[in-house]
Formats: C-alpha cells, sequence, structure tokens
C-alpha cells in the first residue's frame, strides 16, 4: 500500500529511498476506541533497532489539539529489553482541528520485528515548546494486540577492529546501516575510564546535547555528514561494552554511504 503521507512527512524520502522504506512497511490500520478518544495505528516501519509506529489521534468533537508536543503519559509494549521510547508529532496542515498524527519511536538492543506485543497507552499530554511541561489534556486508556510485521531495513557488518577512544583501547566490534539508523557495538575493559573522558552530556541549546561518540559518514559522491548532536542513546553494559544508536531527522542516503569514520579509525562500507 506504500509508505503512508504522515511517514513521508516525517522522514522526507526521495522517490528511491520512499520505495525501499514501503518494501518494509507494515500496515497495521487498527482503530481503538473509548468516549474520550479514538486511536488509529496506521504503519510500523523499522530497523534492527529503531522501530517507528505512526498513530493518529482524534479527540472529540470540539475539543483543540494545537500544541507544540504531545504525548502519553503511560505506554507499554511488554517488550522489556526496550531502553527509549519518545512521541514526537507530524505537522499537518489542520493545526487547529481535534486530529494529531504522532509518531512513537522505540530504541532497543535487539530486533523486535515480527513480535506480537501488548501495546497499551494512557492519558495525552500536551506541552508548550521545550522547555515547557507535560499536563494531561485528555484521560483514558487505549489498549489492543499489535503485530510489529515491518521487514527490517538493516545492513550489519562484522568489524572487529582495534581502535582508540579519548587515549584507551577498544574494539569496534559491529557496525549496523539502515535509511533511519546506524548502530554501533563496542567492546573495551576501559570503558568507565572513557565514560570519564567524554564528560557529562553538553548542553548547547533547548532540548539539544552534544554527541560524545560521533560518527562522520562519508558518501560515494565526496559529501559527509557528523552526528554533532545526540538524537540517540548510548547504552553501557557490564561497564565492558558500549551500544550506541544514532537517529536522523530525515533518512539517510544508506546505499551511497562509502565509509563511516568512527574517532580516528575509517571503515569501508561496501
Amino acid at each position: 500500500m506504500g509508505l503512508d503521507d504522515m511517514f513521508m512527512s516525517y522522514l522526507n524520502p526521495n522517490h528511491e529511498q520512499t520505495q525501499a522504506l514501503s518494501n518494509g512497511a507494515y500496515v497495521v490500520d487498527k482503530q481503538i476506541k473509548n468516549k474520550n478518544g479514538t486511536l488509529e495505528i496506521k504503519q510500523v516501519i523499522g530497523d534492527h533497532h529503531l522501530t517507528y509506529i505512526l498513530m493518529d489521534f482524534t479527540a472529540p468533537e470540539g475539543t483543540v489539539l494545537d500544541a507544540a508536543r504531545y504525548r502519553f503519559a503511560d505506554y507499554g509494549l511488554a517488550i522489556y529489553q526496550t531502553t527509549m521510547t519518545e512521541f514526537e508529532v507530524v505537522n499537518d496542515s489542520h493545526p487547529s482541528d481535534n486530529k494529531i498524527s504522532l509518531v512513537m519511536s522505540i530504541i532497543t538492543k535487539d530486533s523486535i520485528a515480527g513480535q506480537k506485543v501488548r501495546f497499551k497507552v494512557k492519558d495525552l499530554q500536551a506541552s508548550d515548546p521545550y522547555p515547557g511541561h507535560f499536563k494531561t489534556v485528555i484521560g483514558g486508556e487505549w489498549e489492543t494486540d499489535l503485530k510489529l510485521g515491518f521487514t527490517e531495513y538493516s545492513t550489519l557488518y562484522e568489524v572487529n577492529k582495534n581502535i582508540s577512544m579519548f587515549g584507551h583501547e577498544a574494539i569496534l566490534q559491529s557496525i549496523s546501516v539502515s535509511p533511519i539508523s546506524i548502530s554501533l557495538k563496542i567492546e573495551s575493559s576501559s570503558l568507565d575510564d572513557i565514560h570519564q573522558a567524554a564528560g557529562p552530556l553538553k548542553e548547547i541549546g533547548l532540548n539539544q546535547n552534544l554527541d560524545d561518540y560521533p560518527i562522520t559518514i562519508k558518501y560515494q559522491d565526496g559529501t559527509s555528514e557528523t552526528t554533532s548532536l545526540l538524537n540517540g542513546i548510548h547504552l553501557s553494559e557490564s561497564h565492558r561494552y558500549l551500544f550506541t544508536v544514532k537517529r536522523f531527522e530525515h533518512v539517510i542516503n544508506d546505499k551511497e554511504i562509502s565509509s563511516i569514520v568512527f574517532f580516528d579509525t575509517e571503515i569501508a562500507i561496501r
């Protein structure tokens, strides 16, 4: 059925990327209604570590949903390895009506593609632009069984290469590349020292922090981009393993990547 228009607006892919994303998209088309509103789960896409769930929320007639930010106060998928979940509003052409479109992003250490989950959200909250505080504007629960039937976009590259991070030895085990995220797995017996050298998150703007472990993507046409801002997650495990997922505002040209640079090490992408 193709990629939903709201996903198109959210990710802004070109024609070739749209075709690729459409091939992996899973159409849900399920409505959950109660007296407080209707939640329609429309489509799911994702890679090995990042999953996007597109949904529409329609409030009762006469309600205006025009806040800058929305989220649900409580949510769950009964996936115990989930590490980070966020909600983002997708801009539409009718900002003062009773309907909003939301993208729920879920970052996990392992893939959740194909899983059947119990999806549940509770209490819609609204907020002014950051750093505004969220307040519940519509109470209620919306719950259903949901299949995450999307096809992963990821390509995994086993690297296993010695690298240096802030002067400490580490091993870059693997890189996972997709149009919506790039993930790295690192092992080091000096991980605590690496974290200490990186220091605390450095805030440079409203809800903007520098990425302590940036990557540079080099493309075949000679252009490049660097993840200077943190838009994802860093997860440590057993004081030895570092797992980091880099999200992007729009899709990236993953098929045009020639190499990825991490600290002083350049990894060719075939």
